[in-house]
């Protein structure tokens, strides 16, 4: 297996780092399947000090994560000790990623700030773009296990396939605001490229933070090129009090769990953190015939001095799944289909017995932060991953109107390594009674991709009963070889003015992006093209807060995509098109009503898309860049604390994703492929007065009707799934149960259709039952 040197010396970088940083804190006293693309929680600090520390003067403060009402019938594990014997923490400057988790808004579900890229940490009211955090008590409430698990209650997200369970191996892709974002796309406190390539185990995981439009300027260039936004995950951290939690496990038709959660703190400060996390799963899922095991161990490290912070994180995952959904990477759609038909039952089985899907990763991040004055701060941080992944599965076509099926057989290897640096100087800078915080930082990814296939024959089958196939002579497979090697650098500047009181916030952003690209045959190795190309991408943010608890904000943004290549066979065959933008602007207003905020935004995307246009003949054609698809969209979210013991978190999105420059002007006008007018989510939490410790959860996910095809004559028909739990903690001891069942009704539903693979099946009714215990 290849391991990444950033991921194999993390553990040295950090040791040999903090022994110095030790020393100064006591000084002191912190045929048919597309290949692969080739860009294929930290605790809050004590506040043990008084406020002077992190204020020099009243009118000058330091930028701090608001302080919002954190919800008072949760326990958190990371709590501050009152222990007079240890000496007191060290403040930590507003600018600091390390150890400057934003905290809990009241209710406990969400958070009231999150990380915006170069921008830092930034509280939701003071963000002049959409941004939602979910917190570690939702996702263990939740049960979540993946991505999909979470991103399942924001109305502008919705799930092109369900990683974990299903054969395409790419993990969860979503859309979001009606453009696709794989899992792929999604980074680990703010770098890309370090995150296991298939569905990622959240048992880690502090903060799932999504952004919601194009993030350029702020992350750089995402690996696959996604534009509808991005997902962060923030790693756990311990928490000034020790945790020993275990947690067992029962999902469905049997398969069971076991999940370790350890942290501790040593020194006399507690300036070095431990946090252990460990997760073993295995056995039948809620599809027939279908058993996964997932193993995954995360270990976090950190040191926090008082001018110099350390992180390091160090992360293995193993996930395999016999007999995955035979449509997980969809099912597409032929020739002769006139109009969908029904959904089949989602808990019957779709592959053949002898199918299987084995991803395997092995990641690490190292961060360092050193403060070099009170107002500047100078970061690094360095990261890996190697991937392979093995699999045996079929790939199926949709043939008619009656649910025939052409079934291929493939043998689809692939591995994925990469390298991710990211490095910079920012800090706080006042002219008169302008509060400048800026950054200077620039970014760096390189990948390497490779796969292998093999067609191995096939068969026909039926949507709703599957014919067996006899397995294939698997003898003599091909194994996964280079397919493309690219380099995504940037750089970037970004200053966001405070002035009036902190009333009004300007952001000015510009980043400049190169994109690398060699391509390579699999059979012989050699190179067959080159890309090299560069974009500078813009950015401006304005927030006006006209009373206390009111943001009016606005922005305009871009996002970047990998170029095209004009195709053989027309005029301008071989012209290389630099990355192409997304533009976004967009406009809302936020309003927090101290345990309740609603945030309502309109905004506006146009992303360009390649056609033909007639050439200097009848019979020529030229490539460009001059296609386009506009989304016009209304977003409304809702969450916090309505009283004491109701907790609410939901919103409504309307979608306008309109095909407005298409080839020769036939699908003007029509809805893009797979995105619903309406997507409604509502999730409600309440501690009934009559049952101490006891919390009943309802959660409701309704989607628009869809369609499969450009030309909007192939229709899905809308749908809507019902989530219910109940959980019960014991007054005497740390003992919390909790259960959950998906899709109550067990309704058979499709879910979407992907532009590119086709149709994808919802999920069947499924029980999650588990224990957690304390010591």
């Amino acid at each position: 297996m290849r391991v990444s040197v950033a991921a194999v010396l993390a553990g040295e970088v950090l040791l040999s780092a903090s022994t110095a940083g030790a020393q100064q804190a006591n000084q002191i006293v912190s045929p048919e399947p597309a290949p692969p693309s080739a860009s294929s929680t930290t605790a809050p600090a004590a506040t043990t000090l008084p406020e002077v520390t992190v204020e020099a003067k009243p009118v000058e403060k330091q930028p701090q994560p608001k302080k919002h009402t954190a919800k008072p019938t949760k326990k958190t594990a990371a709590a501050a000790p009152k222990n007079p014997a240890t000496e007191p923490l060290p403040s930590v400057p507003g600018t600091a990623i390390i150890d400057n988790l934003p905290p809990a808004y009241a209710g406990g579900q969400v958070a009231s700030g999150a990380q915006l890229g170069i921008l830092g940490n930034r509280d939701v009211m003071d963000a002049p773009f959409s941004v939602t955090s979910y917190t570690e008590d939702y996702l263990r409430d939740q049960q979540a296990s993946t991505l999909a698990d979470v991103v399942d209650t924001d109305p502008s997200v919705r799930i092109n396939n369900h990683g974990r369970g299903s054969n395409n191996g790419g993990g969860d892709v979503f859309t979001i605001r009606g453009f696709t974002v794989p899992n792929s796309d999604t980074s680990f406190n703010g770098l890309y490229g370090v995150l296991p390539v298939g569905t990622i185990s959240l048992s880690g995981v502090e903060r799932v933070e999504i952004f919601k439009g194009p993030n350029a300027m702020l992350n750089g260039m995402s690996p696959s090129g996604g534009v509808g936004g991005t997902i962060n995950i923030v790693p756990k951290r311990a928490g000034d009090e020790p945790l020993t939690r275990l947690t067992t496990g029962f999902e469905s038709s049997g398969s069971g769990s076991a999940e370790l959660d350890v942290g501790r703190r040593y020194g006399t400060g507690k300036e070095f953190g431990v946090r252990f996390n460990g997760l073993y799963q295995n056995g039948d899922t809620a599809v027939d015939d279908q058993t996964n095991e997932v193993q995954s161990a995360t270990l976090g490290l950190d040191f926090r001095g008082s001018a110099v912070r350390l992180s390091a994180d160090l992360g293995y995952q193993k996930d395999r799944t016999d007999v995955p959904s035979s449509w997980g990477g969809g099912l597409r759609i032929g020739g002769g289909v006139t109009h969908i038909p029904d959904a089949p039952n989602a808990s019957n089985r779709t592959a053949q017995l002898w199918e299987y899907i084995d991803n395997e990763d092995l990641y690490g991040v190292v961060r360092g932060e050193v403060d070099v004055t009170r107002d500047i701060t100078v970061y690094a941080a360095a990261g890996g991953r190697t991937n392979d992944q093995a699999d045996l599965r079929t790939s199926s076509r949709l043939n008619d109107n009656s649910g025939s099926l052409l079934t291929q057989i493939l043998n689809y290897p692939q591995y994925s390594d990469s390298e991710s640096y990211q490095g910079g100087i920012k800090g706080v800078l006042r002219f008169g009674s302008v509060r400048h915080e800026w950054n200077i930082g620039a970014t760096r990814l390189s990948s390497e991709v490779g796969y292998g296939l093999d067609v191995l024959g096939g068969g026909l089958s039926d949507l709703y009963h599957v014919a067996e196939i006899p397995k294939p002579d698997t003898s003599s497979l091909s194994d996964a070889r280079k397919n493309a090697s690219t380099d995504l650098t940037s750089v970037a500047f970004a200053d966001t003015m405070v002035f009036a009181d902190d009333r009004v916030w300007l952001t000015l952003g510009v980043r400049r992006q190169y994109v690398d690209q060699d391509n390579y045959d699999v059979t012989s190795g050699a190179r067959t093209s080159t890309y090299d190309e560069s974009a500078t991408t813009p950015s401006v943010g304005l927030v006006v807060k006209p009373w206390h608890n009111v943001s009016l904000y606005g922005n305009y943004i871009e996002g970047l995509t990998q170029g095209m290549t004009a195709p053989a066979g027309t005029e301008n065959a071989g012209e290389v098109f630099p990355p192409t933008k997304t533009r976004q602007a967009e406009a809302g207003v936020k309003v927090d009503f101290g345990k309740v905020t609603g945030t309502l935004g309109v905004f506006r995307i146009e992303q360009p898309n390649a056609i033909t246009i007639p050439g200097s003949t009848s019979a020529s054609t030229i490539y460009t860049i001059d296609g386009q698809q506009l989304n016009k969209g209304v977003e409304f979210n809702v969450f916090g604390e309505l009283t004491p013991s109701i907790r609410l978190l939901g919103g409504v999105t309307y979608l306008d994703p309109e095909q407005t420059k298409t080839q020769g002007g036939l699908n003007d006008g029509k809805d893009a492929i797979g995105v619903a007018n309406w997507n409604g989510n509502v999730g409600v939490e309440w501690d009934p007065y009559f049952a101490k410790g006891v919390t009943l959860s309802a959660r409701s996910v309704i989607t628009g009707t869809q369609y499969a095809d450009a030309a909007n004559k192939l229709e899905l028909p809308a749908w809507a799934r019902l989530d219910l739990g109940v959980r019960y903690k014991l007054e005497d001891r740390p003992i919390e149960f909790r259960a959950n069942v998906y899709n109550v009704l067990d309704t058979n539903y499709w879910e979407t259709a992907d532009p590119s693979t086709g149709l994808r099946l919802g999920a069947p009714r499924t029980f999650i039952l588990s224990m957690s215990t304390e010591f």
